[in-house]
């Protein structure tokens, strides 16, 4: 089921940052200089920008309104948030979209889902030589489409934890419940999602897509859909926890990008 999350629902106290053993306290991580990424062994070491009062003031200015914070959940790494929230404010200061929507999936999800529409049947091609038995047995095969009009990826209603959005105002961003869902609350069918095209939800948007359980799993994704003419610009990013968490891989975008964007 969909969790629908007001601000001031978010903000209660049992919502606020829980004690984390599993990770170093963030003022035992060296940063470099902001938004330089180092190199270790082939992976990307990030370093979440903590959220001092120095922090805040060169945050404000122009962009003075435009930060949005998602908190920690209880199955929720802390720094993998600070990161997450880095991310989506960096998008929100270069692409500056109508819409934002942020949306929680209950655990992992790979680079598989990037650009994909799901499951269906199309007709087999079998020779006419072959008898009527086995083609009526073989009429139809199932494939996995990625299509190259965009649609949403089509995760399970019960794998979608929760769906925010935000719209661009005077004052900046402000969260603002919609009508309508990127992802429905009852199970949809192949075709169905097939037709529901992101271009058609929104013609100015960004979808973020990150993963639940980090906590436990010391592993997380994350997915942007940024919907702009002529065309979206759609990547996905995966990162570890060891010690600290790293940037492992990406896919749709280079890894320097998305190190600058989650470095703050």
């Amino acid at each position: 089921m969909v969790e629908a999350r007001s601000v001031r629902a978010r903000l209660q106290p049992c919502r606020k940052r829980h004690k984390q053993k599993e990770i170093n306290p963030r003022d035992e991580v060296a940063r470099p200089h902001p938004g330089c990424p180092t190199h270790i062994s082939g992976w990307v070491r990030i370093h979440p920008q903590p959220r001092t009062e120095a922090v805040q003031r060169s945050l404000m200015g122009d962009n003075r309104q435009m930060a949005v914070a998602i908190p920690s959940g209880l199955t929720d790494d802390n720094d993998f948030i600070d990161l997450l929230n880095s991310l989506l404010n960096g998008l929100l200061i270069q692409q500056a979209p109508e819409q934002l929507w942020v949306i929680q999936i209950d655990n992992w999800f790979d680079h598989k889902w990037l650009r994909y529409s799901g499951n269906g049947s199309v007709a087999s091609e079998f020779p006419a030589s072959w008898s009527s038995s086995l083609m009526d047995r073989f009429a139809s095969v199932k494939v996995q489409f990625w299509q190259s009009k965009l649609t949403f990826p089509p995760f399970a209603p019960d794998r979608v934890v929760g769906q925010w959005s935000f719209l661009r105002s005077n004052q900046g961003y402000v969260e603002a419940p919609l009508p309508e869902l990127p992802h429905s609350k009852s199970r949809r069918s192949t075709n169905s999602n097939l037709q529901k095209r992101v271009e058609n939800f929104a013609g100015s948007a960004t979808f973020v897509w990150y993963s639940g359980n980090t906590l436990k799993n010391g592993r997380g994704s994350m997915m942007v859909y940024n919907i702009k003419s002529p065309q979206p610009v759609c990547w996905f990013a995966a990162l570890g926890r060891n010690s600290e968490w790293k940037l492992e891989r990406t896919k749709g975008i280079d890894k320097e990008q998305v190190s600058c964007l989650l470095a703050g």
